[in-house]
């Protein structure tokens, strides 16, 4: 891929180096007759092999002279060239650079200068409405996002308050019952959802904006023991495995959601009891669960790939560790081997402080 300053100078030089090719065999008969007509007009009988020594002697010179007469000139016009396309291109690349500062979160961040040229104030003017009309869409997504906590989950609140009151106020037959306990467990997902959505749409919008530097050894052990009643609950065991120390500079409400869905999905995903395993090293976190076989890949980390009614999740928490991957610019992967699950984390901006 070539730079914009230089897409132009590159054709210069290819259509200078065709014209000097074609011009070559032109110049040479032209000053071949040039030579032959002088000798005729005076008279001049020379031996051929004296003839043909002057006449490429003269041709050479001629030729050369022209030839680097002919240098000069296409060094004259790339230089020339050179500068006026950065003068001209100047307002374009001040822009690029206004957009490559801009920050959804500081708006006003953002000012194009007036140019002197038609073409990109137009440019510059397009893209203010085009910001501005972002600007407000995200106003208005922030917006529904603080809304929508209170307006959704108000009345699952109150549905599920209302469906215990009528199991304990009345004597209810088994199916009856049942209906109540399938009706409670909609809702508790229809919640779990909601709160995963809006999560989603805070990250997107980067409500998260906070960082500082997190260990991630003391992160884990923390997250470690949150999950122990878990892990007791389901017959798996924990291991961990820590090679390193290494600190990461993001928010901790968002790693903690990070390494936490990858742990709950784990635990979620163990049919049987077994051992899950969490590696933390210099880099990298990998957390490793027993499965009957590999799953797809392609359709891992989209939302609501993986929820059905067989199973507990909402089907977001992979589509959440993804968001926040891809917030921070790191990477996560999947593999199965020998009969194990593996989710890598790979942290690609990771400071390593010391390593054990």
């Amino acid at each position: 891929m070539s730079k914009l300053l230089n897409y132009s100078l590159k054709r210069i030089v290819i259509c200078a180096a065709a014209v000097l090719v074609c011009v070559i065999p032109i110049y040479y008969v032209a000053l071949s007759r040039l030579w032959q007509y002088e000798l005729d007009e005076h008279n001049v009988i020379i031996t051929p092999e004296a003839g043909r020594e002057d006449k490429l002697l003269i041709i050479g010179a001629v030729t050369l002279l022209s030839a680097l007469f002919f240098a000069v000139l296409l060094l004259a016009l790339i230089l020339v060239n050179r500068i006026l396309s950065r003068g001209m291109w100047r307002p374009f690349y001040q822009t690029l650079q206004q957009i490559r500062q801009f920050d959804l979160e500081n708006p006003d961040n953002i000012q194009f200068d007036k140019t002197n040229i038609a073409e990109f104030d137009e440019l510059n003017e397009s893209l203010r409405k085009l910001l501005q009309a972002n600007i407000a869409a995200y106003n208005q997504q922030k917006e529904f996002a603080d809304n929508a906590s209170h307006e959704l989950q108000t009345p699952l609140a109150i549905a599920q308050s209302k469906l215990e009151l009528l199991s304990q106020s009345k004597a209810l037959d088994n199916e009856e019952y049942s209906l109540i306990e399938a009706a409670q467990s909609a809702l508790t997902r229809a919640g779990r959802i909601n709160k995963n959505l809006l999560l989603l749409t805070k990250i997107e919008n980067k409500q998260f904006a906070d960082k500082e530097v997190i260990g991630l050894r003391e992160l884990l052990n923390e997250l470690c023991v949150q999950f122990s009643p878990f892990f007791e609950e389901k017959g798996s065991e924990l291991k961990v495995t820590i090679n390193a120390e290494p600190t990461v500079n993001g928010n901790k409400i968002l790693l903690e959601i990070l390494i936490g869905n990858l742990i709950t999905n784990a635990i979620r995903h163990t049919l049987l009891p077994g051992n899950i395993y969490v590696t933390l090293a210099a880099g990298r976190l990998t957390v490793s669960n027993p499965g009957a076989e590999s799953l797809n890949k392609a359709q891992l980390f989209k939302r609501f790939a993986s929820a059905s009614h067989n199973l507990p999740g909402t089907g977001l928490g992979l589509a959440i560790v993804k968001q926040i991957v891809m917030r921070y610019q790191w990477n996560v992967d999947y593999d199965f081997a020998e009969g194990y699950h593996h989710f890598i984390l790979c942290f690609s901006k990771l400071k390593e402080v010391t390593a054990q």
